[in-house]
């Protein structure tokens, strides 16, 4: 099911695309952060609109997971509000969303916790480019509570392990939005212009075969788990030799075999992510691919 859920949210084409690439300032950092967080913000306001105490119930779940799913919503309602009052009158606004393949509770959930771990990726990866030092520490504070909600969500929740490794891991700015493009159909046109772009999709089946429009001739796909990534190449649509990481990681097609000249200017399509959760028997090292 986790699985499922991944491959279905990434497989997902995005019609929303964004203007070339610029250099990046501290607010578009910001303005990045809140297209992100009003993304959030109405992700679980729909869906708790949804799915009623009932529901979750109907569903087997206790009614204390709903309430705290109501906490989570107020501090994404709240994340809003902090960055929007930083920017002003120039704050971007919330878009109109899609969140495929939501029918019940558990696929709510098990989106709510891949979300979150993209937040978690998205302020991690953000966090070298900002030069003002007061912004830092209000993304650090952003950073540590999405990743409570990501832990809860993925250990208490799901019954899944609340980690997925020593390091979390940071994804870059045309990564990110890459992933959360998938979920936006269209956006107001008085909003900035953020210096990102967005991939296409990319699906990776757990046997490494390939869904996507970029073209896979003579292509790789970097691997990427906490502070380790590495490139495996593609053959016939398939990736050779996949890794089997633990917990929640991504991967890129990209044109670079070379794993430390991979970036956005040879990435072809993604980030996909993978989702296997692992026994608490089982041994959790950094990875090793």
């Amino acid at each position: 099911m986790k699985f499922a859920v991944a491959f279905a949210l990434l497989s997902a084409i995005s019609g929303y695309a964004a203007p070339a690439k610029r250099a990046v300032t501290d607010t578009d950092i910001l303005q990045y952060a809140l297209t992100l967080e009003h993304l959030e913000n109405a992700f679980y306001h729909q869906y708790l609109g949804q799915f009623d105490q009932a529901a979750f119930q109907k569903a087997g779940y206790p009614d204390w997971v709903r309430n705290r799913i109501e906490n989570i919503a107020e501090h994404e309602a709240q994340h809003v509000a902090l960055l929007s009052g930083a920017l002003g009158s120039a704050a971007t606004q919330p878009c109109t969303y899609q969140f495929p393949g939501i029918t019940d509770p558990s696929s709510f959930l098990a989106t709510a916790t891949l979300i979150e771990n993209v937040g978690v990726s998205a302020y991690l990866g953000a966090a070298s480019s900002i030069v003002e030092k007061a912004y830092v520490t209000v993304a650090g504070s952003i950073l540590t509570t999405e990743a409570r909600h990501q832990a809860w969500l993925y250990s208490s929740v799901e019954k899944g392990p609340a980690w997925s490794g020593p390091e979390d891991t940071p994804l870059d700015f045309d990564e990110v939005y890459s992933i959360a493009s998938a979920f936006i159909k269209s956006c107001p046109t008085s909003n900035p212009t953020l210096p990102v772009k967005a991939f296409p999709a990319l699906a990776i089946a757990d046997d490494g075969s390939i869904t996507t429009s970029a073209s896979t001739d003579g292509a790789y796909v970097q691997v990427i788990a906490g502070l380790t990534s590495n490139t495996f190449p593609v053959v016939n649509g398939k990736v050779q030799g996949l890794p089997k990481v633990q917990g929640i990681s991504y991967a890129v097609l990209t044109s670079q075999g070379n794993n430390t000249l991979v970036g956005d200017d040879n990435i072809l399509a993604g980030p996909t992510i993978f989702n296997r959760p692992f026994n608490s028997k089982t041994s959790n090292p950094a990875p090793a691919f």
